[in-house]
Order: structure tokens, then C-alpha cells, then sequence
């Protein structure tokens, strides 16, 4: 499988030989491209048209790529794995900065200083990220708790446990005045399913507490984001790659394209997904915008005047 996922990579690179690819290209004003995965080079399990060859030609002449996703329905290694499967020439799992993954080390902190933990996704994603822990609980059984962690909505019941976190909540607000510690991974609310339709993700979870709780008098609920829009994964993203030089590519504007330009990044708003449109904010408006992902490899889109590596 290694040798022909290579193979491929080469056949990509005689069609797109580094001569051919200008200089001012995406691909050469960078020192790592990040790459969103749901609707910009996957959806579902399948690879989006141009991601393959795209990834097998950056394999090959670089530069280096991650994938920065919010898919937080298992390891790291389970993620690689998925989306080597999807067809997508992933060299090593190493390229892989998952939301999950950023959040394993927030949530063993609060495990270690003896907090009660629930998780909002199914245990198998749970156990793939965290272990297991006897303070560790899944939050549609756990009576109480004192930290929510939202991972993923597959394999489980979301509604159901929705439902039962909502209960919880409320109660710890009545009994105690306060409400549990939020620290969500996934931050995605809505995201494209297979058939070209929305759907919504686990970070709708936030939105519908505070509407559910506005009743009690509840303070603006306040979240941790380990996975975008959050700071912690382009943090991570940064020390992964060694360099803060880097072009995030998304195709939603209030994850990919916020979480970058707050982390002081470049980014492309790609249509592959399902935003298209350009945010008219000028702290969150992409930098360039892409109908298909090989526009950043082909010099159809152009650098922006960028600082040097000395300055």
C-alpha cells in the first residue's frame, strides 16, 4: 500500500513538475500548508475531487502539509487511518492535529486534580483519546459531573444526551449557583453530510444550553475551544510544523477561517464545502478564496506580499 500511495505521488508530480508551478503560487509562499478535513478534503469517507492528487503532488515538491481537523471521533492513528482509507496519500500520522488530540492534555489535567469528567461522544471516541479513568463517564449516564467534554455526535445518541446534560446543568446551577467547567474539541455546529444537505455537529451544544438554561437566570455559558476556532490547535499546529508561516485551508468561515486569522495566519476559503460566501468582517475575512483546491498549487491564486523569514 506504501509503495502505491508513492507511485501515485510521483505519477501526480510528472503531470505538475516543479518548473511549471510559478513562483508566486500558494504552495511556494509557505513553509506548511494546514488543511481542514471535513468538506475541504474529505466528506464523509470519501475523497473531495482534486484533494488526492493535490496532497500527492505536495508529497512530492512540497511544501510539508498538516491536517488540522475537528474530528475528534477517535486517535489520531484512528484519523490517519480513515482518511488514508478515504484515498487521501497521507505520509504519516504525524500530519494529523486533532481536536481530540489537543484536548487529551486539558482533560487529564482535570482527571488528575480529582474533577468529575463527562464526555459528550460515544466511549469507543472517548477511550481512543483519553483512556479510561474511573472519574471518566459518558454524560448521557453520569449523574453528575463537574467538567462536560464535547467530542464527536457519531455513534451515540446526541439528543439523549443533550437532553440529560441540560438536566445536569441546570441542577448544579440551582444547587450550587454555577455550572460545570465546558471544554469542547469539536466546535463544529453544522457541517455537510454526504448527500449535499447540513446537518448538526456537537458544537451546537453551547447554543442550545444557554437557550435551554436562559430561564434560571443562567450567566453566558463560557468554553474552553481546544479544536478551531480555538487558539490551542493552531498552537499545537505551529509547533508541529516549526514555524508560524502557515496557510490554513477551509471551507467554513467560523472555524477554519476565524481560528487562523486569530492565530494570526493566512488563510483560503474554499467552496468545496459548503460556505461559500465571504465573510465581510475584516478580522475574519479570508485572505484569498479558492473554487477548487488546486488553484493553490496551479498560480492561478497569487502570494500576497509577505514578510521575510529575517524580519
Amino acid at each position: 500500500m506504501i509503495n502505491t500511495r508513492k507511485a501515485g505521488a510521483t505519477d501526480i508530480a510528472d503531470r505538475l513538475p516543479a518548473p511549471q508551478c510559478p513562483s508566486s503560487a500558494l504552495a511556494n509562499c509557505y513553509e506548511a500548508i494546514l488543511f481542514d478535513a471535513t468538506g475541504t478534503l474529505i466528506s464523509e469517507n470519501t475523497a473531495l475531487p482534486g484533494a488526492a492528487d493535490l496532497l500527492a503532488a505536495l508529497n512530492v515538491l512540497g511544501p510539508p502539509y498538516y491536517i488540522v481537523t475537528n474530528i475528534s471521533s477517535g486517535s489520531n492513528e484512528a484519523i490517519f487511518t480513515r482518511l488514508c482509507r478515504a484515498g487521501l496519500p497521507i505520509p504519516a500520522v504525524d500530519r494529523i492535529v486533532s481536536a481530540g488530540g489537543v484536548a487529551r492534555r486539558r482533560v487529564l489535567e482535570e482527571l488528575a486534580s480529582g474533577r468529575q469528567v463527562s464526555y459528550l461522544g460515544s466511549a469507543h471516541a472517548a477511550h481512543q483519546v483519553f483512556g479510561q479513568h474511573p472519574n471518566l463517564h459518558c454524560a448521557d449516564i453520569g449523574e453528575t459531573f463537574d467538567t462536560l467534554v464535547v467530542l464527536d455526535d457519531e455513534g451515540f445518541d446526541f439528543k439523549r444526551a443533550a437532553d440529560h446534560i441540560l438536566s445536569t446543568f441546570q441542577c448544579r446551577l440551582v444547587e450550587l449557583g454555577e455550572m460545570p467547567r465546558l471544554i469542547i474539541a469539536n466546535a463544529d455546529k453544522i457541517y455537510p453530510n454526504g448527500q449535499g444537505s447540513l446537518v448538526f455537529g456537537p458544537g451546537i451544544i453551547g447554543p442550545m444550553l444557554q437557550a435551554g438554561l436562559a430561564p434560571f437566570g443562567a450567566p453566558p455559558i463560557t468554553a474552553e475551544f481546544m479544536g478551531k476556532p480555538g487558539r490551542a490547535i493552531f498552537e499545537e499546529s505551529i509547533a508541529r510544523a516549526g514555524t508560524d508561516r502557515l496557510l490554513m485551508v477551509g471551507d467554513q468561515i467560523d472555524t477554519d477561517i476565524k481560528g487562523a486569522k486569530a492565530a494570526g495566519l493566512d488563510a483560503v476559503l474554499v467552496s468545496t464545502g459548503f460556505n461559500g460566501r465571504v465573510c465581510e468582517e475584516e478580522n475574519s475575512a479570508p485572505d484569498y478564496v479558492a473554487k477548487s483546491l488546486l488553484q493553490i498549487f496551479d498560480g492561478s491564486l497569487s502570494c500576497q506580499q509577505l514578510p521575510s523569514a529575517s524580519d
